[in-house]
């Protein structure tokens, strides 16, 4: 019986020196002062996709880098003569052709005609004048455009309609008459063109066509396409 009261004692006695210990350490952190050392943060470690992401930046930005302006011009030349904007018209044209005496009209020799056709005013640039300059730190891509011009005036053979027509005595039409009419035809059709805007609205397309172009080369949110006046 001795024997066994002197185990409980011990067993109670070592319960209790560790419940002190405890409560000894739970003070000590608790009591510890703002100077003191701290423990070392922990750094976060980036994700796989916050690497995948940067890697992936690093490309772009080094492709773009790789993008010079010469491999810019280059892509636009081959463009070649590009038609940016067309001009359809219904132009009426009208002939009159007299036989003359001495300088004198001879009114019963009076051959004329009254017409219409339609036809198609094309203008465009020229896209093998093009020049670039890209400027990376200030990410900007400047370009020079030839200025728009007509390429070409098509008058429809098949829409002729004639309204009026008269052949004078000793006067009859003949081809130089007709050939006459349609070049005065292409050169008032040109004129009222340039008149209604074909021009500009035909520079302001082949600008769109050169920043669409750029676009599927660059990143746009860090360039910026500029037009040398």
């Amino acid at each position: 019986m001795v024997a066994e009261k002197k185990k409980t004692r011990l067993y109670i006695v070592l319960i209790a020196l560790v419940i002190a210990a405890i409560a000894g350490l739970v003070v000590w952190h608790g009591a510890r002062r703002p100077g003191d050392e701290a423990l070392p943060a922990v750094s976060p470690r980036p994700t796989p996709e916050v690497i995948l992401h940067e890697t992936q930046v690093e490309k772009l930005v080094e492709v773009e880098r790789e993008i010079t302006a010469a491999t810019i011009a280059d892509g636009l030349r081959n463009m070649g003569v590009l038609v940016t904007q067309e001009y359809y018209f219904t132009e009426v044209i009208s002939f009159s052709s007299v036989k003359k005496l001495f300088d004198l009209e001879v009114g019963f020799t009076e051959s004329s005609y009254l017409a219409s056709y339609d036809g198609v005013v094309t203008a465009g640039i020229d896209f093998a004048a093009v020049s670039a300059e890209k400027d990376d730190d200030a990410g900007v891509i400047r370009i020079t455009l030839p200025a728009a011009e007509i390429l070409n005036v098509d008058i429809d053979p098949e829409s002729f309609e004639v309204y009026s027509e008269r052949t004078g005595f000793a006067n009859p039409l003949s081809v130089a008459d007709f050939n006459e009419s349609l070049t005065a035809l292409e050169d008032s059709v040109r004129e009222k063109a340039v008149a209604k805007g074909l021009l500009a609205r035909a520079d302001e397309n082949a600008r769109t066509v050169v920043r669409n172009f750029i676009a599927g080369l660059v990143d746009t949110a860090r360039y910026t396409v500029e037009f040398a006046d």
